[in-house]
């Protein structure tokens, strides 16, 4: 089944806001759960967070993103995919 531009790039879009989600949860749940565990999350604090700050990021790049596919606007499109861009690069240089 072949998809159009459009398509993929909503469904991109999509999973992109996802991953923002996840990342948001993730970095509330270590948050929430930090003045239980203290002695074993205190490394963790800092991971979580670069999560909440990623997570906020990624889902304001999903919505612009979303937001420029369905109403069309091609120079946003070519602002966000950069944004995303350097997004990516920044999680592979502090995964390094």
């Amino acid at each position: 089944m072949a998809f159009d531009g459009r398509t993929r790039a909503i469904i991109v879009s999509s999973l992109i806001l996802i991953v923002g989600i996840i990342h948001l949860g993730l970095g509330i749940g270590v948050c929430a759960q930090f003045h239980k565990y203290h002695d074993i999350f205190q490394q963790q604090i800092g991971l979580a967070a670069f999560d909440l700050v990623i997570g906020l990021f990624t889902i304001t790049i999903g919505i612009f993103g979303l937001v420029s596919v369905l109403k069309e606007y091609p120079a946003l499109c070519k602002y966000i995919s950069f944004s995303l861009y350097r997004t990516i690069q920044i999680n592979e240089a502090n995964l390094l």
